[in-house]
This record gives structure tokens, sequence and C-alpha cells, in this order.
């Protein structure tokens, strides 16, 4: 509502300009920031004092230090001058508390108590419609989470969840036309490796599963598929972390390696390892056949491990020796040994070492999902099946999770879905000379195409050498269906932040496709979630799934509700609704109130505070204001309030109140949740300071006019606090 005062001073102060005999211009007004006090600046009157003096001569006979002080005191006499003669005009007018002229800005002060009945007056009235923009338009397109079938959803989801979600709301509440759209990634790689896990070693499982937690198994499914795949990979690479970490690693196994070569002969592999080792060279998992020589060298590496542990412990880190370079170059310097990282090793040293009966398969394995693939390919008709079988199992999971976090969809798209449509598109670029084929791959030359002579968005295949599909021939079709299909004027994509240059690709080729709505596009990139003690790692096994993660931050709430909610009489319904209000919100809040484009450190703890910048201290705010609402009986009407000698507290707490539209248009037109967040989590700690001296600004026994001023207050206040979490998609409980 301060913006609309703004706009007024605006048109009024270039209504005098006129007068004075200027051209009027588009300025800005800036807020005066001083608590308790309201009112707008401008700095015009120096542009103008500017234009004036480009036409005063010049004392040529003056240096250049000389008439640039000259002008610098004329200019601050001149935009002083008019400052007051703009002051002087606004005064007669009578719309204004007051007008100064100060060193050359106009700065206008509202009638406190006029503004405070206008504001809250307005929140009263318009209820949960207060901040609501005027219909815009534009048709606007989000589309956000895309989790993956075949696979868990863990809290780097609820992080795009939780973006897009509280965005649409944004934007729809802006006044927009919001679709919310999902895109599922129903095949790929991931699906198949997870159905030939499922195939080659527990399809006989499924029954004893039960229905509600297939999704979840067909994510450890896939977990164990990358596993097995990836076990050469996985053992080799930590041979080569030790390699290169200690020169004493690399002298036992050089030691063991001699052994073996002299019991075995001139064995390939241990001749290979041997020289590897020795010269510190990076070992090839594919140059290694046996898998009795790395059982054999398995033991040693462990006994390493201890010794290095039990250094480390008794010494601490240590510094290993530079690695020599075998080009001529400078030495590398290895990374610092630390206790943490040996311990990480060692523990990824057990789990490997569960599984050295896997080391000869992995070949065969990689051989088996290259044809389960083609049965995909094929169309084979018991794959499909069991394709779409076990994608309702998944789908089933990521409904519920969306239900819990009350998460709401218009439009579902499947990756399944625009195959054949995206391979289509790319015969089209082609024929259109807009792709080539370049290498044997359908590519798109984009900078060429543009006509750029520096590198900007270089090249994007297409297609596979083969006629497969890659993530943009898909991505290709899905934009095309947005345009045609539902009329979108603006489209949002909710997808991790290193998809940047990608995303920038997609929109310039369908520029070039001949959509201009491609100048529309944005890619609201977000950063990953990270845990206290480092980066989530599905190697390490600490990636956070959303429902344990759901499930600890329900147990918790439930704890700490009992505790604040103990002398109310409650029923257990109602405490199980509050403890999941306070969960979810927690979640919801920690992904929104942190800038999306920087790493987010999840804290539990910190998620859940009372006392911090977390949902449970907005929402005990606005529960707070529904408890003092309670004991008032009727409330007094919206328009019928008398707004009087307003103490600080008051006004910072109704200047708050009042910046929530505008606040609103900003974090639409920015996609940013965060504006909103932050606006909230204020609004809550000016409520509190109002409140916290309750024997200084009584409420229910204060006398009149005070007692409606502060009841009218409390109630905006709720109300403006109920719209704003409700814009993230966070419940607001009455009781806490």
């Amino acid at each position: 509502m301060f913006r609309t005062y703004e706009q007024q001073a605006i048109t009024r102060i270039n209504d005098i300009i006129g007068e004075l005999g200027f051209q009027p211009r588009p300025f800005e007004m800036r807020a005066i920031p001083f608590s308790g006090q309201w009112g707008t600046a401008s700095s015009v009157a120096y542009a103008l004092a500017n234009e004036a003096a480009a036409d005063e001569p010049v004392d040529e006979s003056l240096s250049k230090k000389e008439r640039k002080q000259l002008q610098q005191g004329l200019m601050r006499e001149k935009a002083q001058d008019i400052a007051e003669q703009v002051a002087t005009k606004l005064l007669e007018a009578g719309d204004y508390a007051r007008v100064e002229a100060v060193n050359g800005y106009i700065n206008i002060y509202f009638d406190t108590n006029l503004v405070a009945n206008e504001v809250v007056g307005a929140v009263r009235a318009l209820g949960a419609g207060y901040g609501r923009g005027e219909h815009k338009a534009d048709k606007v397109m989000i589309e956000f989470s895309q989790p993956n079938t075949h696979k868990e959803f863990h809290v780097g989801h609820l992080r795009n969840a939780s973006l897009g979600d509280a965005v649409s709301r944004i934007t729809e509440f802006a006044g927009y036309d919001t679709v919310r759209a999902n895109y599922i990634g129903d095949i790929g790689m991931h699906v198949i490796r997870c159905l030939w896990c499922f195939l080659a070693f527990h399809e006989d499982e499924k029954e004893h599963i039960a229905p509600a937690e297939r999704g979840r198994w067909l994510g450890s499914l896939y977990a164990e598929a990358v596993a097995r795949l990836e076990y050469r990979d996985q053992v080799v690479g930590l041979l080569n972390e030790m390699a290169k970490m200690d020169s004493l690693f690399s002298g036992a196994i050089d030691r063991l390696m001699k052994e073996l070569y002299k019991a075995s002969g001139h064995g390939e592999d241990v001749a290979y390892l041997l020289g590897q080792v020795a010269n510190r060279r990076e070992i090839k998992p594919d140059a290694i056949y046996s898998d009795r020589t790395i059982a054999a060298f398995w033991p040693v590496l462990g006994a390493q491990l201890d010794a290095e542990l039990e250094q480390l412990r008794a010494d601490g880190p240590h510094q290993a020796p530079p690695i020599p370079s075998h080009s001529g170059g400078p030495p590398t310097i290895p990374p610092l040994v630390t206790l943490e990282d040996t311990e990480e090793r060692h523990a990824r040293w057990q789990r490997l070492g569960d599984h050295l009966d896997w080391w000869p398969h992995v070949p065969r394995w990689q051989q088996e999902v290259r044809e389960t693939f083609q049965h995909w390919e094929q169309r084979d008709a018991r794959f499909l099946a069991l394709w779409d079988e076990t994608k309702r199992w998944s789908m089933d999971g990521f409904h519920r999770i969306y239900d819990e976090l009350g998460i709401p969809f218009d439009v579902w798209f499947f990756e399944s879905e625009v195959e054949d449509e995206g391979r289509a598109i790319v015969q089209e670029l082609l024929e259109r000379g807009i792709a080539e084929v370049s290498d044997g791959l359908p590519v798109v030359k984009i900078d060429e195409q543009l006509g750029l002579e520096k590198e900007t968005y270089r090249t994007l295949p297409i297609l596979r050498s083969d006629g497969t599909t890659l993530y943009s021939t898909k991505d290709l079709a899905l934009t095309r269906r947005k345009f045609e299909d539902y009329g979108i004027d603006r489209s949002v994509w909710v997808i991790d932040v290193r998809q940047s240059l990608y995303m920038q690709q997609v929109f310039k080729i369908m520029k070039l496709y001949g959509f201009e709505q491609a100048d529309n596009c944005f890619h609201l990139g977000y950063e990953t979630v990270m845990l206290p003690e480092g980066a989530m790692s599905s190697r390490r096994g600490n990636v956070v799934l959303y429902d344990d993660l759901a499930n600890e931050a329900k147990r918790r709430a439930r704890e700490i509700i009992e505790e604040k909610v103990r002398q109310l009489d409650l029923a257990e319904e109602q405490r199980q609704k509050i403890a999941q209000q306070v969960a979810i919100g927690s979640l919801k809040y920690m992904m929104l109130a942190r800038d999306n484009n920087r790493v987010l450190v999840f804290d539990i703890e910190e998620a859940l505070s009372f006392e911090g910048h977390a949902a449970p201290y907005i929402q005990y705010a606005h529960a707070r204001a529904c408890r003092i609402l309670e004991r008032v009986g009727e409330l007094p009407p919206a328009g019928d309030v008398a707004f009087v000698d307003l103490q600080p507290e008051e006004t910072d707490l109704i200047q708050q109140i009042g910046v929530f539209p505008s606040e609103v248009q900003r974090a639409a037109d920015e996609y940013k949740p965060l504006v909103i967040a932050n606006f909230v989590f204020e609004l809550a700690r000016h409520f509190n300071d109002f409140y916290a001296d309750i024997d200084k600004r009584p409420v229910l026994t204060a006398s009149e006019p005070q007692r409606s001023m502060r009841i009218a207050l409390v109630d905006a206040t709720r109300q403006a606090l109920a719209n704003g979490l409700g814009l993230l998609g966070i419940a607001a409980p009455d009781v806490m």
C-alpha cells in the first residue's frame, strides 16, 4: 500500500516540475528510513539542477579543479532551491503531514494516523484477498519437482518442490493465470538399471513387499544396481585415492605386488598393478581381470587404513609427499590426510569388501543392462508391462508425498510420452537447416545459427547417433507442447542451477525453431542441499530421504508442541494436526528462506526453532495473535477504528503490513519466494516487538481508543501472516 502513496507523490511532483518549466520524467521514491516515521523521499531535484546547469556559462579562466568545485557548489544550491519550490507547493496542497527540502532532497511525511487507518482497514476488509494483484494478461506455466520414477524422493527434491509450489502460489496471487506442471522422468538409464536389478535378483520378492512400501523398495533396487554395475570403478577408485594420498600405502602395495608377481609368474594383472602403483599412476578398472588379484591385496588395503587411522588419532592430520610429474611439470601436492576422510575411506573399504565376489560379474551385468535397454527400445510386451506396473508404484509414493506437502499439479508430463515427438522435431530441424549431423550426431551449432562470433551457447547434441533420445530430444518436444497445447506466454523451469547453460541452449533452439515465447522462458535454478557435516553422497550413504526427514521432523515437532500446549485442553487429533503443520512448515520454510542460488545447509534443529529464522517462530506469532483475538469477543468493525498516538513499535508493525502487496508483486516478477519468506519473518519479529512490553502496550486492558486500535492491529497482523505463509504453502495454526 505504501507503493500507492509513492506513486501518488511521483505524480504530484511531476505536475509541479511541469509548472516550474521542466519536462516531467520517471524517477524513483525511497522510503524514509527512520523508525516511527512514514514517508518517502526523492533526489529528482538534483537531476533538474544538472539539466539547468547545462545552460550556465563556464568561466574558462578557472582551472579544471576549480571549475568542478564551483559547479558542484552551484549544483547543490540549485538542487536545494528546486527542492524548496517543490516542497512549498506540496505543502500548499495540504495532503501530507509535512514536507521538507533537505540538502536538495524532497522528504514527504505521511499523516501517520490516516495511513495507519487505511492500511489496517484494508487488510481487515480484504481478508484473504489482501495483497492480491489485478488480473494479468500473461499465462504462466511453472514446471517443477520432476522426480524420477524408480528412485526415492529425497531432500533435494523437497527444495525443488517447495520452491516451485511457492512460485506458483505467488504468481497466481499476483494476478497471473498460472499452470502448475510436473515432468516425471519415467524412462531412462536409471529405470533400465532398476528393472535389470529387479529381474536379475529380486523378482520373487515383490509379493512380500507391502504395496505402500514398493516405491521406496524400487529406490533401494536402483541403489543396489548402481553399486553392482559401478563396483569395479569404486574399488579401483579407492585404490587410486590411497595411492595418491600416502606414500606408505604405495610402498605396502608395491611389496605385496612383488610377492604376488614372484608367486604367480608373469601375470598381466599383477604386472600392471605393480607398475601403476610403483609409479603412482592411475589404475584403469578394465585392465584388471582377476578377482583373485583384488582379493589378495584387499586385506593389505585394510591394514594400511587401520595403521593410518591409528597414526591420525595419535598425531593429527598430515601432509603426504608431493607426487612427481611424469611429464616433467611441477609435482602434484596431495590433499591433507585427515581423520574424517580416512574414516570415510575405511567405511568404504568395509562396504566394498563385503562384495568382492561381485568383481568378475560386472562386465556381464553391464552387458545385461544393455540388453534390457533393447527390450524398451523394441517395446517388448513383457518388459513394458513390468515398467508400467513399477512406474505406478513410484507414482503412488509421489502422490502421497505431494498430498502431505499440500502441493497440487494441473498438468503431468512424462518423458516416455515425448520420445517419438522429440525424434520428429530433430528430423524437422535437420530438414530446415537448423540442425546438422556432426561426427554422426544430430546437433545444433547455436552460436553459428544465431550469428554470434563469440562462443556463448555452444553446440547441443539433440539425438544419439543410434537414434536413441537424449534429454534435449525430449525437452524440445515438451517445450513445444507447452506453447502449442497450453497457450503459454511465459514458462518457468525449476531445475538444478548446474543446468543453466543447457536450459539456455534449449530456449535458443526453440527461438530458432520459430517460437517467440522462447524469449519469455526462465530457468529458476537452485543449489544443492547439504548436511551440517558436509555434502550428501549416495557413495557415502548419507542421502537424506524425504520420508525419513519428514518422520523425524514430525516426531520432534510433536515433542515441542506437547510442551507448548501442555496447559491447553486440546484433543489428540488437534495436537497431531498442529505437530504436522509445524513439521511440514519447518521443512518448507528452511527450503525457501535461503537464496535459491546458494547451497543450503539443512539443520533440523534450526528448522524447528521457535526463536530463530524458522517457520515455528512465525507460526507461533500467528497463533499468539489468534489467542489474543479469542479473548476479545466482538471485533471492532474494519473501517471504524481511530488511530492516535501511535508508538514506534506500532508504526513499524503497520508499515511492515503495508508493504505486503508490493512484496507480492516483486516476488512474482523475480520468481523469488525468498521475498515473502523474509516478509513473514520480519512481520513476526515486529509483532513480537509490539507485544513484548505488554505493560507498556496492553491490548485487552487498554482504554479506548487504544484498545480498539490495538485489537484491529493484532487482527491485521494475523491476516497478513496467514496470507504470507499461505503463499509459501505453509499452514498458519490457530493454536500452538
